[in-house]
């Protein structure tokens, strides 16, 4: 730790990086931050089993740049932060890593804002909420390349597309599965945004901002415990693919991950893909949210050590794989199948007609989706919350004890004692 806050605090070489960063953020993108005979080496983190398509993919990016030398390393990006932040003047310049990650890298100073240049382009490409996930704190330091959100998946032969635009469509025509009874979470938790509650305030980055301790977050607890003598629903657990085969229900939530396997339980043909259904709340139709992720590339400086080529080196990277063509690239190859954040991706026919891809492009909007909060404090939600949603529907908290229910909830999740 001592050796990379080192790297840091040594203001002369770093300021100038800054500086030549800064200059290069006004010239021509080829232009270098350096003298074109220096070659330097990028260290480059990307997610387990995904070196195959990072050596393809870099096949232009070699060519125009070969002073160039990209190191490609592979590592889970779950644990991105964790293990950057153990020593980043020996990790990787550039590394990949899912949004959440953001806020604790930026409050440790492992990763600094972006150059402008960049920035600026990111929000004329990138789709909003993308820009959202890359942005911290009013700035931006880090660069888009996926977005993902779940969806619902149904049987087309118990549903059809009109059934499926609302939840009481879904549960009176058929079934459909769930886990209430040990709730994640990532995909019960969204339904208090979806009464118009905020998680860390409308900006997901102010500690006290949760309200769910309000009339609309006991509406959705009363809800929740309604669903226990909803004869539509059936509550699921790792059996949820199983069940989606034998028919015991005809629709759950999940996201691009269980596409595969939800074709191989009833068959290409009767696989439905759709945004999320409306849902009748406290007596109101609302929209039933998700979370979203949004994939990034982010530099780390300290890996350089100070090396002003290397360190411009490094966002020139990051630049040219979270871009149209490299986003492009990544859509279309079986082994990544990545859900682009590129606007003019997005709009390609291949994106179009591919149903999975249209629905998590429908629910990047902020209509459907919440980008997940980043800041450090997430740490506290997650466990709380899915406690509190689990005993509600198990019985375990009564109606008369929602509210102070949820007024702890919100203590807890901003850390307050």
């Amino acid at each position: 730790m001592k050796t990379w806050q080192k790297t840091l605090i040594a203001g002369a070489t770093l300021g100038a990086a800054a500086l030549t960063l800064a200059a290069c953020g006004s010239s021509d993108k080829k232009d270098s931050s350096s003298s074109s005979s220096d070659k330097v080496t990028v260290k480059l983190w990307v997610t387990t089993d995904s070196k195959k398509f990072y050596n393809s993919a870099l096949a232009d990016f070699k060519k125009e740049n070969p002073n160039v030398t990209v190191n490609v390393i592979e590592t889970e990006d779950a644990k991105a932060q964790e293990n950057v932040k153990k020593d980043p003047s020996k990790a990787a310049d550039v590394f990949s890593l899912p949004h959440d990650q953001l806020g604790q890298l930026v409050d440790s100073g492992v990763i600094q804002e972006i150059p402008a240049k960049y920035a600026t382009a990111i929000k004329k490409d990138d789709s909003e909420n993308a820009v959202t996930g890359a942005t911290y704190k009013s700035k931006m330091y880090a660069f888009p390349y996926g977005i993902e959100s779940q969806v619902l998946y149904y049987n087309k032969t118990k549903l059809s597309a009109d059934d499926v635009k609302t939840y009481e469509g879904i549960t009176s025509k058929a079934t459909f599965g769930a886990n209430l009874k040990a709730v994640n979470a990532y995909a019960i938790a969204p339904l208090f945004m979806s009464v118009g509650d905020n998680l860390f305030g409308k900006d997901g980055e102010t500690v006290s901002g949760t309200d769910w301790n309000n009339a609309a977050g006991v509406n959705v607890l009363k809800w929740i415990a309604d669903q226990k003598t909803n004869k539509g629903f059936v509550n699921v657990g790792d059996d949820t693919l199983s069940q989606f085969q034998s028919g015991a229900i005809a629709s759950f939530e999940s996201g691009p991950w269980d596409k595969s396997k939800a074709v191989e339980a009833i068959g290409k043909d009767n696989l439905g893909i759709a945004v999320y259904p409306t849902m009748t709340i406290g007596g109101k139709s609302v929209q039933q949210k998700a979370f979203l992720g949004v994939k990034l590339y982010a530099v780390n400086q300290a890996a350089a050590n100070g090396n002003t080529a290397q360190i411009a080196a490094a966002y020139k990277l990051a630049d040219y794989l979270s871009g149209e063509k490299v986003q492009e690239l990544q859509f279309k190859d079986k082994s990544r199948n990545i859900i682009p954040s590129n606007t003019a991706v997005q709009a390609a026919s291949y994106v179009k007609s591919d149903a999975l891809a249209q629905a998590v492009v429908k629910m990047s909007e902020p209509a459907y989706t919440v980008v997940m909060p980043k800041i450090p404090e997430m740490t506290n939600f997650w466990t709380s919350s899915a406690a509190v949603l689990s005993d509600v529907y198990n019985g375990k908290i009564t109606a008369d004890q929602y509210q102070a229910k949820l007024d702890q909830l919100v203590k807890d999740i901003s850390g307050t004692k």
